[in-house]
């Protein structure tokens, strides 16, 4: 019995001594011995300039003098001189009487289709209603609500619905319909149901200007009101407030991308129209472009990143990176079964990692999916470590 204890115990101290002699192995790796490596991979900065400044276009506002005005083109709708933009209402009777009479048509000209809504087709134009009123385009909001209207009132039955009654009073009204006005396009242009005042500032009044002129002229709007503008030519420009480093490092009649952000998300390709003089430590930049005139239409205060260039490289993490005592800068590679080093140029910082030259442009090994060593113990050109 004692002898069988004695085997039990000896047996569990060996599976001791075996599960510590591993653990001992496994830390000893970890900690005093390790070796990371990691595929090099080719990597690209854009270099971009800040900016802040003002939306500038030739624009005309469209003036009214009714009680109300209903347009009748869309937010960033082109049109043509003489093309109608909208109806305007003298007085509330007038407006009132034009409400019924679209209400009358839009009815029958819904019974006469035959078109009940069914719920997904509810659904739809409850959505499409949404939109409208989100992006301004009352084109077809009294099309919208009456059929939101419709269904709700009749389950979607147009069965209640008297056309003889429907013709007999829109007949009756559009007999003494009056006290309404059509707005004409007096020029072609863009419309844009936007006025905020700035209109009178063109693209004369911008140039050569100090950043400070630049703010004055766009801090107090103009009190002006209308039922809408029209952009009359296709060219819009960005007059920008950058840091004067910034500037210099651009030139007049260079094509530049320029990544606006905030009320508009987009990259806009522009012409470097002018640098202004130096005010302190900033001055005014002037873009241009002729494309996207229908986005840009009813904005004005932007801010944007100008990309002056795009560096490329290749990406090594920081710990990969050795200082000789010249202030050399190097890496290690493994190729094959040795470690070779090779010197490297730090382009950028990029948060874990540096963007260093790639070996194409330097003459050395450093290629994509070279294998960068990231980690070893006593490493040194040469050493076997594969």
């Amino acid at each position: 019995m004692k002898r069988s204890d004695f085997f039990i115990r000896l047996t569990t101290g060996v599976l001791f001594l075996a599960v510590a002699c591993y653990i001992g192995v496994y830390l000893y790796n970890a900690l005093v011995n390790t070796y990371v490596t990691t595929n090099a991979v080719s990597y690209s900065i854009e270099e971009t300039l800040p900016a802040q400044g003002y939306i500038v276009r030739t624009e005309t506002v469209i003036a009214d003098s009714g009680v109300a005005v209903l347009p009748t083109v869309s937010e960033g709708e082109k049109v043509a001189a003489g093309q109608a933009l909208a109806v305007e209402y003298m007085n509330l009777g007038a407006l009132e009487t034009a409400s019924e009479i679209r209400a009358l048509r839009l009815q029958l000209a819904q019974f006469e289709s035959h078109q009940g809504l069914s719920d997904a087709s509810a659904f739809k134009t409850i959505r499409e209603l949404s939109a409208a009123v989100h992006s301004r385009d009352l084109s077809k909001l009294d099309e919208l609500l009456l059929n939101v209207e419709s269904y709700i009132f009749t389950g979607g039955s147009l069965d209640q619905i008297d056309p003889s009654a429907l013709r007999d009073r829109l007949e009756e009204l559009e007999h003494r319909s009056e006290g309404t006005r059509i707005i004409n396009a007096q020029v072609s242009g863009t419309f844009s149901y936007t006025v905020d005042g700035f209109e009178h500032i063109g693209p004369d009044i911008i140039r050569n200007l100090a950043p400070d002129d630049l703010d004055a002229h766009f801090k107090t709007p103009y009190g002006i009101s209308g039922t809408g503008k029209l952009v009359t030519e296709f060219k819009w420009y960005y007059a920008a407030i950058m840091d004067h480093e910034d500037a210099a490092r651009l030139s007049a009649g260079r094509q530049i991308a320029v990544q606006f952000y905030g009320a508009y998300h987009a990259e806009v390709i522009m012409l470097v129209e002018s640098i202004g003089k130096r005010d302190s430590d900033l001055c005014v930049v002037i873009f241009s472009s002729d494309q996207g005139i229908h986005d840009i239409a009813p904005l004005r205060n932007l801010r944007a990143d100008i990309v002056f260039g795009t560096i490329s490289g290749i990406r090594v993490p920081k710990e990969a990176i050795h200082l000789d005592d010249d202030g050399t800068t190097f890496v290690y590679l493994q190729t094959g079964v040795r470690a070779e080093r090779v010197n490297v140029e730090i382009l950028r910082e990029t948060g874990d990692s540096y963007l260093v030259r790639d070996g194409t442009e330097t003459n050395s090994p450093l290629r994509a999916d070279s294998l960068i060593i990231v980690k070893a113990n006593n490493l040194y050109h040469g050493k076997v470590v594969g």
